[in-house]
């Protein structure tokens, strides 16, 4: 046993032999924020460990509290208000972390951990260690495991003195602000939605996804139902103008497609050739307006960038380029770790390089999916699922053995009729499939031969206890 003169408590010296991976529990929050719908899994999951115990350790890799989303108190208040909020869960953490140690790591909404001691004498109170860090290491076998967050390497969630807690970045104003505002006011069923934007990422998106909920949910029903027919037909309407151009340079009879409704169907059809001429002059409009609006499309975007907000969907794509750049850099300059752990983007995953891996711990949080609308002016839509999940990494003959485990969870919240029709037979694409258990062979260079051995995954698992069992 080791005491901690930081926060007068003990701990086993001792490492484990194995240790298990979850992180971005966002757990607390203003108002409707403060709901945990994954509680009853949580909890499965942490009975399944406390049975098990054994030589082990839980890593909670960052964001297990909402403390950006909590407003209306400050300092270490926020963490008991929390804990009041969730006896079930800080009761079993602490049943679990008198059987393996618990540790936990600061992320960035959770980051003022890492500015008072505090934080760390309550959580300690439940068997929960906090190493207040931007990173920690772990031995395994004859190799090391990273494990980190990840709000580094992002520009809109970075800290540039981190553990000070008077420097926060840009992501801190918009969740205080924007997001812990929404929380407070999601108190009735009708705006129910709003709590769902800190699953938002990245939040940069917050902006389309409001406007996106406001166009299905919020928008005055004439408003969307005078409007709906032109935004439909504008699409057809611009053909309509390709087809007009094509009567007046005599490439096709007159009359052949304009006035074509009425032609096909009597007096009703000049409420359709009216419909398509008003969305016909809108289309000419636009044209006529394309370039200037081009340019100054083209010229906020660049203001955007320079304040590290870009709305684009390939902004996904950057930022996980920019945890694989970040692991690349950890195993050049320490070629002892064989993983490189973090979370921070809400989506679980494993990508392999050569004898190392890349593991994405992923969300406890709904996660929203923005899929395309079929239609030219309706906003995307966010389909709401959850990725339940947990890594477990232990040593094995000729390396490390990463297991991957999905606990199957629905969402009960369900889309409008017009959310619907708008992705009709479109649907968000799945989660990259993870291997049931990747080894990750125990000398770097072992796996210029063979490479790493992967195992397809299984079926997901009940969120049971029962049914929640070591491979």
């Amino acid at each position: 046993m080791l005491l901690d003169p930081k926060y007068g408590v003990c701990y086993r010296l001792a490492m484990a032999r194995e240790y298990y991976f979850i992180s971005d529990l966002h757990i607390g929050g203003d108002g409707a924020l403060d709901e945990c719908e994954f509680e009853e899994e949580i909890i499965a999951f942490l009975r399944m460990l406390e049975a098990e115990a054994g030589d082990a350790e839980l890593i909670i890799a960052g964001d297990m509290l909402g403390l950006w989303e909590t407003t209306t108190i400050s300092g270490p208040d926020k963490l008991h208000a929390t804990i009041a909020s969730h006896l079930d869960l800080f009761h079993q953490f602490k049943q679990t972390g008198s059987r393996m140690r618990i540790t936990a790591i600061p992320g960035n909404h959770d980051h003022e951990l890492a500015t008072n001691a505090e934080f760390g004498a309550i959580l300690a109170g439940y068997n929960i260690h906090l190493e207040a860090r931007e990173f920690i290491t772990r031995p395994l076998g004859r190799r090391t495991l990273w494990i980190e967050h990840g709000h580094q390497h992002d520009a809109y969630n970075r800290f540039e003195d981190f553990g000070n807690r008077a420097c926060n970045p840009l992501g801190y104003y918009v969740t205080s602000g924007i997001i812990s505002g929404a929380g407070q006011r999601a108190r009735n069923r009708h705006e129910k939605w709003l709590r769902d934007i800190e699953s938002v990422y990245p939040t940069e998106y917050v902006p389309h996804w409001l406007f996106s909920n406001y166009f299905y949910r919020e928008m005055n029903t004439y408003i969307r139902v005078i409007g709906l027919p032109f935004l439909l037909a504008f699409s057809t309407s611009a053909l309509l103008v390709i087809g007009a151009l094509l009567e007046l340079g005599g490439l096709v009879a007159p009359g052949r497609i304009l006035s074509s409704f009425t032609r096909w169907f009597g007096s009703p059809g000049y409420l359709l050739d009216t419909l398509f001429l008003v969305d016909a002059f809108a289309f000419v409009a636009l044209v006529l307006f394309a370039l200037p609006l081009l340019l100054i499309r083209h010229d906020l975007r660049k203001v955007l960038l320079r304040y590290n907000f870009d709305l684009s969907q390939a902004l996904t794509v950057e930022k996980e380029n920019e945890y694989g750049a970040a692991a690349a850099r950890v195993f050049r300059e320490r070629p002892d770790v064989a993983v490189f752990v973090f979370g921070h983007t809400h989506a679980a995953s494993l990508r392999l390089d050569g004898a190392r891996a890349i593991l994405n711990t992923g969300a406890w949080i709904k996660r929203l999916t923005r899929v395309p609308s079929r239609f030219f002016l309706l906003p995307d839509v966010y389909c709401p699922s959850y990725q339940l999940g947990y890594f477990r990494l232990r040593e094995c003959p000729g390396g490390i053995a990463i297991q991957y485990r999905n606990i199957e969870k629905k969402a009960s919240e369900s889309l409008s009729l017009l959310q619907r029709f708008s992705i009709y037979r479109q649907r968000p694409g799945s989660p990259s499939a993870i291997p049931e258990e990747t080894i990750v062979p125990d000398e770097p260079d072992a796996a210029s031969d063979s490479g790493p051995v992967l195992r397809p995954a299984g079926k997901a698992e009940s969120a049971s206890p029962a049914l929640c069992v070591r491979a």
